[in-house]
């Protein structure tokens, strides 16, 4: 029975309305409702739409529905890399994501190499691996060569970021030696100062013959000497973070911004 309506929609389907009405829905960001409509269109017509279903789901945040499209086709083209690529730097599964760009075979157009290669940028950048991108960087500097201002950007966030080991490790040797290091001067100041005096008090009850006192100030000058050591180390990741997140928003903004839905049909974007 089903037959019947199906032949009746073929025969009377109007392909350019439902494209207007996918295209209303897209534009208007009912991504979910648009799938449903693309899945329509895709029966009717039998038009491939599995990239731009895949890309409301991405636009949608429901990446593992993304995934199951994408994963699940064969014959992936370079779109479809491209933004299996994307979806994998959004769930933060950065080794797939350069996995998957490395299958694009893009020789053939000199423009699309340079959307592949700064997706690779981005990946990069994206969980601050700043050798890495520096290193692709070197290798493909001919094609990126209009990007060169990127160089610097890369290099001072590299150099910027303070290793945590290391600010835990001078603090331990000079309370407040971290902090400093990791140009928290303040900080380092007042570690000092409290493990100092704590010592201080320390000593001076020893030398009174005060046990109590002694034994008090001797178990806050090991928590404070602990702190200091710890507070080293997570203030200096905390502030590589800012660093970090700071440099990529402004390499993302002004090198590696590229959009994905220059792959969509026309027809959709309208």
């Amino acid at each position: 029975m089903l037959i019947v309506p199906l032949i009746i929609t073929l025969l009377f389907h109007d392909t350019g309305s439902q494209q207007t009405f996918i295209a209303s829905l897209y534009s208007q960001q009912e991504y979910y409702q648009c799938i449903a409509e693309l899945r329509r269109y895709s029966m009717i017509t039998g038009a491939d739409m599995d990239y731009s279903i895949a890309y409301c789901y991405y636009k949608g945040k429901r990446f593992s529905e993304a995934l199951t499209v994408l994963k699940s086709k064969p014959g992936k083209d370079t779109q479809h890399y491209l933004l299996l690529a994307n979806i994998y730097t959004a769930l933060q599964q950065y080794t797939d994501a350069l996995q998957t760009l490395y299958m694009c075979d893009s020789t053939r157009d000199s423009n699309l190499t340079l959307y592949l290669y700064k997706n690779i940028l981005a990946v990069h950048v994206a969980h601050y691996d700043w050798d890495n991108a520096l290193a692709f960087y070197h290798s493909h500097s001919d094609t990126l060569h209009e990007m060169r201002d990127i160089f610097s950007l890369l290099n001072k966030a590299k150099q910027e970021a303070k290793n945590p080991y290391m600010a835990a490790v001078l603090s331990a040797m000079v309370p407040g030696a971290g902090h400093v290091y990791a140009h928290h001067y303040t900080d380092g100041i007042i570690s000092f100062v409290t493990v100092a005096v704590l010592a201080g008090a320390t000593y001076l009850s020893y030398t009174k013959d005060n046990r109590g006192l002694m034994y008090t100030f001797g178990t806050l000058t090991a928590i404070g000497y602990a702190g200091n050591v710890y507070s080293a180390y997570t203030s200096t990741i905390h502030s590589n973070d800012v660093i970090n997140s700071n440099y990529r928003t402004h390499i993302q903004n002004q090198f590696l911004q590229f959009n994905l839905e220059i792959f969509l049909p026309e027809w959709m974007k309208q």
